[in-house]
């Protein structure tokens, strides 16, 4: 998206993205879902972005690529860290098993910042229905995780 997202944008969008993924399901029943997956997303953008901030500070001051490379991976140097098992450009390759990896995603994303993830951690993407289903699909969730990539959510990309 090249314009700044708006808060009525961003209604919008999350609605659209969840009645597509839910079918006749009631909407409350994919909140946690779609919560978490923009969540981390933002999470992404916003790292992505301090890296990359960080990253060209040390190519200034002449550190070596390795170097560069092991100080990025420093999770102290960050306000919030991402593991690599989060990263979007993984979580977006990811294309099975997505219920599982995403859960495990959550758990290292909240060891690696002391707690700060509070109920998204405890978020179940392996919850299945009375009839036995996987209530969120992985079909589900790679258009889920598809949408979102469209968006980017840092905060010079936001209108509100």
């Amino acid at each position: 998206m090249s314009d700044k997202l708006t808060s009525e944008g961003l209604e919008s969008f999350l609605d659209e993205t969840c009645d597509s993924i839910r079918g006749d399901r009631p909407a409350a029943e994919f909140k946690e879902y779609v919560i978490a997956i923009l969540f981390l997303k933002r999470l992404n953008d916003r790292f992505n972005l301090e890296r990359e901030v960080r990253c060209n500070k040390l190519i200034a001051k002449g550190l070596s690529q390795s170097q560069i490379e092991e100080d990025l991976e420093r999770r102290e140097v960050y306000r919030l860290f991402v593991p690599k098992i989060a990263r979007w450009d993984k979580v977006k390759r990811q294309k099975g098993e997505l219920n599982s990896y995403l859960t495990k995603v959550f758990v290292e994303t909240e060891e690696k910042n002391r707690g700060c993830l509070g109920a998204l951690n405890y978020i179940n993407f392996n919850k299945v229905s009375e009839k036995g289903d996987k209530f969120i699909t992985d079909s589900d969730l790679i258009e889920l995780i598809e949408a979102f990539d469209k968006l980017i959510l840092t905060d010079d990309h936001l209108d509100f």
